[in-house]
């Protein structure tokens, strides 16, 4: 077969599949008029796809005379990809079909930092036990922190450091056998957005998410294709400094804006300013003590400290998102994260910095993600569907030419 012929081969079978995927269950017609593709194509490909387990069939009722129509879905039964969402706190892992659908889902809490590959693969374990007759074709796992996508390596995680140089990929495949991908986290929450979220609308091509939660991270396509550097990082706008000589950050700098604008940055600034005689209702006899969530209940009850810096985090949101849009100037700014599921606290002060401070002919809008916390595992299931879904159709397809070839030779 010429490398052409093979290309439009892997490109006809991702085409209908994404169709299928998307818009099933579905007749072959309606296949035929979204993909522009001829009548013949359609049949020849639908046919293969179904005799290799891939989609699957069933009969649409109907009251007219005539040939009974059919409909086509994706085989939900047969194949799997695991998701996990890799944090310092807990470790989720969840099983999609080859339609994005979830049918398995656990968690394990993390207590113990320095033991966290241990609790990956007995996660792994316990949900890998229950597919033990089915295909797992890949798991993707979802990582906070500084990571080497390629090796799986993760870094190091700011302000979790225990977290150097975790050989994630290494130790998945070696104990598992199944390809193994690592993922950054934000990355994740940005492919999730375009299979289950409302935000990405069918015109959008470059598209920016910003995810706040105890720390901040970005990540942005750039003509619907994930941008990442030549180094492999990008994203890091937690890590501008809005501050000269500010407070220190985890990463080791001063005056980032992670220190301004998230969930860890509000608590290290309530205890700056405790400790340089601000008055607050909030007890802080036991400083270790304080936690975010009292700091933003505070801020909910009226209490001035607390209500001022959700204030001035919204201010340096505000302000970086205007720069952003300048530069990068995206359809939309998806806002996510636990940072944001607190914006009543600051949300006009975000989004009237934004508005005073961007380009003025600049169209990019702020939308709010309303995709729930399980964002970065469904993300990463999806992540590696993409990476390995056109060779996995062409391999399907092939293998059943090849049990075709040998059957004529007998």
């Amino acid at each position: 077969m010429s490398t052409q012929r093979l290309v439009d081969k892997q490109n006809n079978l991702k085409n209908i599949f994404r169709t299928v995927q998307k818009h099933g269950p579905i007749e072959r017609k309606q296949i035929q008029e979204l993909t522009q593709l001829s009548w013949g194509t359609v049949s020849q490909y639908t046919n293969a796809l179904l005799q290799s387990s891939v989609l699957s069939q069933s009969m649409v009722t109907s009251h007219s005379a005539g040939k009974t129509p059919t409909t086509l879905n994706i085989n939900g039964d047969d194949h799997y990809i695991i998701g996990v969402d890799f944090n310092f706190s807990f470790i989720r892992v969840a099983v999609l079909d080859l339609k994005g659908t979830p049918v398995k889902n656990h968690i394990t809490p993390v207590t113990d930092g320095s033991r966290v590959i241990q609790l990956l693969i007995e996660s792994l374990e316990h949900i890998i036990g229950q597919f033990q007759n089915k295909n797992i074709l890949a798991i993707s796992i979802s990582v906070q922190g500084s990571i080497d996508e390629d090796h799986g390596i993760v870094l190091y995680l700011s302000f979790e450091p225990s977290w150097r140089n975790l050989t994630l990929k290494e130790a998945v495949e070696s104990r598992f056998g199944i390809r193994t991908f690592t993922f950054h986290d934000t990355d994740c929450v940005l492919v999730a957005e375009k299979y289950f979220g409302s935000a990405i609308q069918e015109e959008h091509r470059n598209i920016v998410l910003l995810n706040a939660n105890m720390g901040l991270g970005m990540s942005f396509m750039m003509r619907s294709k994930l941008y990442t550097s030549t180094f492999g990082h990008s994203g890091e706008l937690g890590h501008i400094t809005v501050h000269e000589g500010g407070l220190p950050c985890s990463c080791g700098k001063r005056g980032c804006l992670e220190v301004y604008g998230s969930k860890m940055g509000i608590v290290s600034r309530f205890v700056d300013e405790v400790n340089k005689g601000s008055k607050t209702a909030l007890n802080t006899e036991e400083m270790f003590s304080i936690t975010y969530e009292s700091i933003r209940d505070h801020a909910v009850a009226g209490d001035p400290l607390c209500l001022t810096l959700f204030q001035q985090a919204g201010q340096y949101l505000g302000n970086a998102l205007a720069s952003v849009a300048t530069i990068l100037e995206p359809d939309i700014i998806i806002l996510y994260g636990g940072f944001f599921g607190d914006r009543d606290l600051y949300r006009d002060v975000l989004e009237q910095t934004f508005q005073n401070n961007v380009y003025t002919c600049n169209q990019t809008s702020l939308c709010y993600s309303g995709l729930p916390s399980t964002a970065p595992v469904l993300g990463a299931a999806m992540y590696a569907h993409e990476k390995i879904i056109t060779d996995f159709l062409l391999n399907r397809v092939m293998d059943l030419d090849n049990e075709r070839d040998e059957s004529l030779k007998e």
